[in-house]
């Protein structure tokens, strides 16, 4: 007669979603914008405006704050760097509107709810910090 032997294995924990804790557009300075185009003759006002402080370059991304398994975590969009700040409002707000759905797109792939976020991004979501 052959003994069985009873293995205990522990069960798998369940984990929870990921919690969406914020969400937001910010609009960075662009350290180390590539001014190169500016060198070409056709671009001699635009240089000159540059060189003057009239514009600047700034970087546009999202960000979300998650907790997962309660640990705080940001997901950022890629971002789009190299616009120049006096782009105007509605690009600046298309690509604000590009790099939201890219982090929503993340988000869900993460296991993030996203059913309760606006479809699209609204202006007093995007944050200025230049």
């Amino acid at each position: 007669m052959t003994t069985q032997r009873r293995v205990v294995v522990e069960a798998a924990r369940k984990r929870r979603s990921p919690e969406l804790q914020a969400i937001r557009v910010l609009v960075l300075p662009d350290e180390d914008p590539d001014t190169s185009y500016l060198d070409q003759d056709e671009f001699e006002d635009r240089r000159k405006a540059y060189r003057q402080g009239d514009f600047s370059f700034v970087g546009i991304r999202a960000e979300a704050q998650i907790v997962v398994d309660g640990i705080a975590q940001t997901i950022v969009s890629g971002g789009l760097w190299g616009v120049e700040s006096d782009s105007g409002d509605a690009y600046i707000l298309e690509v604000a509107g590009e790099e939201y759905n890219d982090l929503r797109r993340i988000l869900k792939t993460l296991g993030v709810p996203t059913s309760e976020l606006p479809a699209k991004v609204e202006p007093s979501q995007v944050e200025w910090r230049v």
